[in-house]
């Protein structure tokens, strides 16, 4: 105890003795009648039991969820949905494309998704993004489905916001956890009709507007990370696939220094450099071409600093394997690792210090692993 505590202790016992007798004889002094005269209202408000102040952003629990695209119904998803039902994941972010017509419904595939998620049970969140094979297009080859119908048996457990004309399932958000949220979801449908709404997130348009509000609101309530997911990327070393989404939003993200961007679309998994834009060294990050000083991180030991950048993750094969990839692809430098012989799904830990993300493969020999770490 410091110097003089036990004097210091002794007065202030004192004054609180004389407080509570002070305090007794003014409620209890009689009145004219006999009866005790009321107390004087206090005046310390009194406290909600109910409210408290939200945790600091150090002491927000982390939690898991996982995502992938291109499912189907065949032994490879079967696989996949194993390991999702027996992995730690909270919820999952299915990236389009998703019975490929391997089930005689759309709603017989929600079926089969659910029966093989038996201990992550009927209600798990298993969150949907349109797909070229379910966005109502009449291109025969990718006929697949309807959005609408998978969302309807594959409902909205997240309480989302909706884009403007939109629906869940093709543009929509989410924080979670929901009270007091560590990270932003935001799901988009670039490159993308669905009925006859265009998806470009060209400069001008709403969904434009929208996805950078979303963005920015997050930043500002210290949402500490924005994650934003769609099936169709930009970048990527797919034989089958160009910048499908366009760059116009590709761009944005990587303006916004997006935390993390998932997509689908192709039959492979890669994981880039961290891209950052720059007036002088890259004013904008060009398709078919690779430019050095749009690399803030090359992401060679698997860790990035966060703020810095974007990092993008194409995990297209939950049930679907590509031919092959293109090794004479100009985008090819822009991913550290890149295999369309491993399938699987991407399960990302999130904590208020890092994004944790971890390949789990099914089928196939890749392993990879990288953290997005707070500074």
């Amino acid at each position: 105890m410091r110097p003089g505590g036990n004097a210091r202790a002794g007065v202030c016992a004192l004054a609180l003795a004389l407080l509570a007798t002070a305090a007794c004889d003014s409620s209890s002094e009689p009145s004219a009648d006999g009866s005790p005269e009321p107390s004087q209202s206090s005046s310390v408000a009194p406290t909600d039991a109910t409210s408290s102040p939200s945790p600091p952003l150090a002491q927000r629990g982390p939690f898991t969820f996982a995502s992938a695209g291109d499912h189907g119904a065949n032994e490879i998803t079967e696989l996949s949905l194993t390991a999702l039902d027996a992995s730690e994941a909270d919820f999952y972010i299915a990236l389009g494309d998703l019975d490929y017509d391997e089930t005689e419904s759309d709603e017989a595939w929600c079926g089969y998704v659910k029966e093989r998620l038996p201990s992550k049970g009927r209600e798990f969140p298993f969150e949907l993004v349109v797909g070229n094979h379910e966005n109502g297009d009449e291109d025969p080859g990718d006929d697949d489905g309807e959005i609408a119908d998978f969302a309807a048996c594959l409902p909205d457990r997240m309480s989302s916001r909706i884009g403007p004309g939109s629906s869940y399932g093709v543009e929509y958000a989410f924080d979670y956890p929901t009270e007091v949220p560590l990270a932003r979801f935001i799901m988009i449908s670039p490159g993308l009709t669905v009925g006859d709404e265009e998806y470009t997130y060209e400069p001008g348009t709403s969904h434009r507007d929208w996805l950078a509000d979303e963005i920015d609101q997050a930043r500002e309530a210290g949402i500490r990370w924005v994650i934003v997911a769609a099936h169709q990327p930009c970048l990527n070393t797919g034989i089958r696939h160009g910048c499908d989404s366009g760059a116009a939003v590709m761009n944005l993200l990587v303006e916004k220094r997006v935390d993390l961007m998932l997509a689908g679309h192709n039959h492979l998994y890669e994981r880039s450099v961290q891209l950052g834009l720059d007036e002088e060294s890259c004013p904008e990050v060009v398709p078919d071409s690779f430019d050095e000083g749009c690399v803030v991180d090359d992401g060679s030991d698997g860790g990035y600093d966060a703020g810095r950048g974007s990092v993008m993750v194409t995990a297209g094969s939950f049930g679907r394997l590509e031919d092959a990839e293109d090794v004479d692809d100009d985008e090819a430098d822009y991913f550290v690792t890149s295999d369309p012989a491993t399938t699987g799904f991407v399960q990302v830990t999130v904590s208020s210090q890092s994004l944790l993300g971890e390949l789990v493969a099914t089928t196939g020999d890749l392993e990879d692993s990288f953290e997005i770490i707070a500074r």
